[in-house]
C-alpha cells in the first residue's frame, strides 16, 4: 500500500520517518542525549521536511544523511499518512523501503544518534526502549502485510 500523496510535492506535511529493511533486518539507531524528545531511545530513519520535498523525497534525503544509503522509488513498499503528533491539522508519513542484504556494507552512520543496529523486525516491535509511536506505525505496517494485529 502506497499513499497517493507520497510523491506529491504539494502535499502539506511535517516529515517522514520509517523502516529501511536491509535484507531481512531493519535499520534502527539509538538517539543521543542532545534531543529533548526520547533521548537514548531506539528510533527509525527519517525527519522533517525541507523546502518543497514530497514525503518520499524527505525520507530519501534523511536516509542518505543519516546512513549514507540511497533508496529509490522502486525500493518503497509501503507509505501511510498519519495525523501529526505535534501539530494539529498537519500530517506525517511513515514509509517502508526494502534494500538488499549487501547494502549493509554501504552504511555510513551520520552524526545523529550514538550507534546504529540491524535487527529482526519482530525484535524491533518488542523493544522496551524504542520510540513508541513509530513502533505502533511499524505494527500497522505488519498488520497490512499479514492481516494480523500485534
Amino acid at each position: 500500500m502506497i499513499d497517493q500523496d507520497t510523491f506529491n510535492k504539494n502535499v502539506h506535511f511535517r516529515g517522514s520517518k520509517g523502516l529501511v529493511f536491509i535484507g531481512d533486518e531493519v535499520l534502527v539507531y539509538r538517539r543521543d542525549g542532545k534531543t529533548d524528545k526520547f533521548p537514548y531511545f531506539i528510533d527509525v530513519p527519517g525527519g522533517g521536511r525541507q523546502d518543497d520535498e514530497s514525503p518520499f523525497m524527505t525520507f530519501k534525503r534523511e536516509v542518505a544523511e543519516e546512513f549514507g544509503l540511497e533508496i529509490s522509488d522502486k525500493d518503497l513498499k509501503y507509505s501511510r499518512k498519519y495525523d501529526s503528533i505535534e501539530e494539529k491539522g498537519k500530517f506525517g508519513y511513515f514509509l517502508v523501503a526494502k534494500l538488499s542484504a549487501e547494502k549493509a556494507h554501504d552504511i555510513h552512520f551520520g552524526t545523529e544518534g550514538s550507534d546504529y543496529f540491524l535487527m529482526p523486525f519482530i525484535e524491533y516491535l518488542e523493544l522496551k526502549d524504542a520510540w513508541p509511536i513509530y513502533q505502533e506505525r511499524a505494527a500497522d505496517y505488519y498488520a497490512s502485510i499479514t492481516g494480523t494485529k500485534l
